[in-house]
């Protein structure tokens, strides 16, 4: 059965680059374009889901709403008719100041705009039961989440994380969605894949007005709702890249995830090149090397220095094209001096041990 054309343009903004590619390619599983935005000037070239990235995760929330204003802004300027806000799925950074920066712009459109918040992601272990944020079971703040060296995560109330908001737990399954100007944010649990179709559902009946916000897994729920439930059922799996044997990994992520998972791909695969440090310094030598030497494949894995990185190449965007693994989306650079080469990349903190062992396999053939 042929794929049908989204019949929406979504405006999808995220703190962080990994977290938008992740967030974006959910939608490009089910047949959207997805295009990762990071030249503001390619927002009118066209794709229905736009992807932008404000890099305000660390930063204070008064910041991060103005930040987060100015790229709805844009997106609403570029014709977007739906919004999706990808926040941290373990509520690290400024989230309060970026609920507050959508709605303020989205409010202009629909005075009644509304909030639905559940950063769930149950395949990466991410689960929100009676408004605690769990982590594999525990509470958020018990896990290495809670010893970030940059945000913290101190509780796992989400009604202490979002000040303000509103609980709204399910009644037999079913969430009704009743956010107003008085009390615009609302917060939902989520322990599976079905209940987060269930908020998509709801979310999509409640209209436009609605700005869903969560992590790549509501993001995976809204896809499959937004243009139709059966509009994407048969959606090609999407190309992987070409086998390969040169691939350059920078990983400026300080999550003890990743360097356990880059400890174990040196063991495995000692011919991939990888490079750490400090995100300024790595992006630098990683855009120098791509400039002297021949790649096939680039990785990066933590938010910054992967902007970082693709800004020193001169990208303009990233063309979204499947995932290589849950939560290792992969797609094609598009503009400057990389233009063309297939890339991955990955947050800090996800993926088992051996999930970068895995990503190579799939590269190498």
């Amino acid at each position: 059965m042929p794929v049908a054309p989204p019949t929406l343009t979504l405006g999808l903004i995220a703190d962080d680059l990994t977290g938008a590619s992740d967030a974006a390619v959910q939608f490009a599983r089910r047949g959207w374009e997805a295009v990762l935005v990071l030249d503001g000037a390619r927002l009118g070239e066209g794709g229905s889901v736009l992807a932008v990235t404000t890099d305000c995760r660390a930063l204070d929330n008064a910041t991060a709403e103005k930040l987060t204003a100015d790229a709805v802004s844009q997106l609403v300027e570029a014709g977007i008719d739906r919004i999706y806000l990808k926040i941290d799925s373990t509520m690290r950074g400024s989230a309060p100041g970026q609920i507050a920066g959508a709605l303020s712009v989205w409010r202009r459109k629909y005075p009644d705009a509304a909030a639905v918040v559940c950063p769930a992601y149950p395949r990466m272990g991410r689960t929100v039961v009676d408004n605690r944020l769990l982590v594999d079971g525990r509470p958020v703040e018990q896990s290495a989440i809670g010893r970030d060296p940059v945000t913290p995560v101190t509780t796992s109330d989400l009604a202490a994380l979002i000040p303000g908001s509103q609980y709204g737990p399910a009644k037999a399954g079913h969430y009704v969605l009743l956010g107003t100007p008085s009390a615009p944010i609302l917060t939902v649990d989520a322990a599976n894949d079905d209940q987060l179709a269930a908020i998509a559902s709801a979310v999509a009946a409640a209209g436009p007005r609605m700005i869903a916000v969560g992590s790549a897994g509501l993001a995976d729920a809204m896809a499959a709702v937004w243009s139709g439930p059966t509009a994407f059922a048969q959606a090609p799996a999407g190309r992987q890249p070409e086998q390969t044997r040169r691939i350059l990994i920078q990983v400026t992520s300080l999550n003890p995830v990743s360097h356990a998972q880059i400890a174990k791909l040196a063991q495995v695969y000692p011919d991939v090149v990888v490079l750490t440090g400090r995100a300024e310094d790595v992006a630098a030598e990683l855009a120098d090397r791509v400039e002297r030497e021949q790649w096939d494949v680039l990785g990066l894995i933590g938010g910054d220095g992967a902007r970082a990185a693709l800004h020193l190449l001169g990208a303009s965007a990233i063309r979204i094209v499947d995932a290589l693994l849950e939560g290792i989306p992969h797609g094609v650079i598009v503009g400057g001096r990389a233009a063309g080469m297939a890339i991955f990349t990955k947050a800090g903190g996800f993926g088992a041990e051996d999930a970068l062992v895995r990503v190579v396999e799939k590269l190498k053939g």
